[in-house]
C-alpha cells in the first residue's frame, strides 16, 4: 500500500529542499518527483555532494538510487539523534518555546520559594539568627529565580 511521505534533499552547496513523495512501504520504494531528480542530476554534474533522506517517525533514512533509476530506502543507515544528544541540545541551544517553558518553570520555583519562606517564618515559635538566614535565603532564591524566569520568558528581542 502506498502512502505520502516526506523526503529531504540536502547538498553541500547549501541547498535543502523537502517535498512529499509516494512511498511503497512494503517494497521500500520511493517515487521521487521529476524536479528533485533533475536537481540531483544538476548537483551531481556540478561536483557537489548530496543526500536524499526519507523522514519517517523521527528517523531519517537515506535513499539509494539503483541502476534502473528507482530510489530505495536504506534502512540499515537510519539517522536519529540519541537521547543524550537531544538533552544536550535542549540545554545548550534551546528553542524559543523551550526557553519560554524554562522561564515558566523558574517562575514556578520562584513562587514556591517565596511561599516556603512565608510558611517557614509563620511556623516558627521564635526568631533566631538561623531562622532569619533561612527565610532571607528562600526570599533571595525567589528573587533570583524570578529574574532568571523573566530573562528566559522574554522571547524575541
Amino acid at each position: 500500500m502506498s502512502r505520502i511521505a516526506k523526503v529531504v534533499f540536502r547538498a553541500t552547496n547549501g541547498v535543502e529542499i523537502s517535498c512529499s513523495v509516494r512511498y511503497e512501504g512494503s517494497q521500500n520504494l520511493v517515487a521521487v518527483p521529476a524536479r528533485i531528480s533533475s536537481l540531483v542530476d544538476q548537483v551531481g554534474a556540478s561536483g557537489d555532494e548530496h543526500v536524499l533522506l526519507l523522514v519517517e517517525r523521527g528517523f531519517e533514512f537515506p535513499l539509494v538510487r539503483d541502476e534502473s533509476g528507482v530510489y530505495r530506502v536504506d534502512r540499515s543507515h537510519a539517522i536519529r539523534p540519541g537521547f543524550l544528544d537531544e538533552v544536550k541540545s535542549s540545554i545548550i541551544a534551546p528553542t524559543k518555546d523551550q526557553r519560554l517553558q524554562y522561564g515558566r518553570y523558574c517562575h514556578t520555583l520562584s513562587v514556591s520559594s517565596v511561599v516556603g519562606a512565608v510558611g517557614y517564618g509563620a511556623g516558627l515559635p521564635g526568631w533566631t539568627a538561623t531562622s532569619v538566614v533561612n527565610c532571607a535565603s528562600l526570599l533571595a532564591f525567589g528573587v533570583v529565580l524570578f529574574a532568571v524566569g523573566a530573562v528566559l520568558s522574554k522571547g524575541e528581542k
